[in-house]
């Protein structure tokens, strides 16, 4: 089997050995690896940023800017993860410099958002103003998307979109920033779109409307010409303690949506149907699962997620991820690293389940613990 086979085998709940992968690293954790006994299969590319992160899959298009991770897989013998589909959400603003110095960047991105992010080491971006406050906002932030999905394609389509008919690895349409509370908290601001829901409902609803009709006209220029393995929904919409909005809130403000798009999806025959949410989510995942969702990355395990009760709860729900990672932050931490795969190993019985770090590998996780952790993990996965 190769990579694409093997991740549709285990989504469909078969006997099979899941993809041995991981999902990526930080830039600096790949050069801890390394520095601290890794060998190196390829050099790092000479303009890698120290702050940029390194993908554990394939690139769907060759000349995407995206780096693969070729050390850590050639050392693991790991496979290709699923591969994200380079899509673009935004209205195709030009990112601006508008302050810099030795440490900061402050810089308005192609959403038109204002950000300042650290020049060295892996950290997310600090956003400082959005560009949406209000309904004349949108109604002038909207007027730059047109029906022209063309310019949103790889700029070889028509011929990838050939070769990637007979593909060997997995591609997720989706992710990062689409979704129905994600996208709109994306461009207003947590604090200011749960003022706006209240406010002024219908605006957030103009907003999940428009986007919605956005993504079925974009996303159906592609799927005409390529079927995707499975599409992601980002909401990241929790904490430790669960849920940022109410279930009487999601009934209202995004079920509507999910709804439609997940009709959407299953007419271009498209099985797997994911969410990317952080935190909490075992409150959530009766509520997606009734709307038609069937899997879900991450499963964050210092929120409280506890796998075995999931998989006992849900048993037809495809789950990815789920590794604590902080674990692999101490001296010593074999005996901890033990106890979390042998949670893995039960999980493993029943497939639909693909195992590896949460995110991507920070570069407080050691290279001493993660190849105990991955090593053991292998032999798992090859004693199946």
């Amino acid at each position: 089997m190769n990579a694409r086979e093997r991740f549709l085998a285990v989504m469909d709940f078969e006997k099979v050995p899941p993809l041995k992968a991981e999902y990526g690293f930080w830039t600096t954790t790949i050069k801890n690896f390394i520095r601290d006994g890794m060998p190196v299969t390829e050099e790092l590319p000479e303009n890698i940023l120290d702050s940029g992160t390194i993908s554990g899959a394939d690139k769907v298009d060759p000349d995407d800017s995206t780096v693969e991770d070729k050390n850590a897989r050639a050392y693991f013998h790991l496979d290709t993860y699923v591969s994200k589909f380079p899509c673009n959400f935004s209205p195709l603003f030009e990112e601006k410099t508008l302050e810099e110095d030795d440490e900061y960047r402050t810089y308005t991105d192609l959403f038109g958002i204002t950000k300042k992010i650290r020049k060295t080491g892996s950290s997310t971006p600090l956003d400082l103003d959005f560009p949406v406050k209000s309904r004349r906002d949108f109604e002038k932030y909207r007027e730059h998307y047109d029906g022209d999905y063309s310019k949103r394609l790889p700029g070889n389509w028509k011929e990838l979109s050939k070769k990637l008919k007979n593909r060997s690895f997995p591609i997720r349409l989706g992710g990062f920033p689409f979704g129905f509370l994600g996208l709109p908290r994306h461009l207003i601001g947590t604090t200011e779109l749960f003022l706006m829901m209240y406010d002024d409902p219908g605006f957030i609803k103009d907003i999940n409307e428009f986007y919605l009709k956005f993504t079925m006209g974009y996303w159906g220029e592609i799927m005409r010409d390529m079927e995707p393995d499975v599409v992601l929904i980002w909401e990241d919409m929790s904490g430790r303690t669960g849920s940022m909005i109410s279930p009487e809130m999601f009934e209202e403000f995004m079920s509507p949506y999910y709804i439609r798009i997940v009709d959407f999806f299953k007419q271009y025959g498209v099985k797997n149907i994911h969410v990317d949410s952080d935190g909490y989510v075992e409150d959530l995942i009766p509520i997606w699962e009734k709307l038609g969702i069937n899997g879900l990355f991450p499963f964050e395990i210092r929120a409280g997620n506890d796998m075995l009760r999931i998989r006992k709860n849900h048993p037809g729900f495809q789950i990815l991820g789920g590794v604590d990672k902080s674990i692999m932050t101490v001296e010593n931490a074999k005996q901890n690293i033990d106890r979390e795969l042998e949670k893995i190993k039960e999980l493993l019985k029943y497939s639909g389940y693909i195992p590896h770090i949460d995110h991507h590998v920070s570069d407080d996780v050691r290279w001493d613990n993660f190849k105990y952790y991955r090593e053991r993990l292998n032999d798992l996965i090859d004693s199946m």
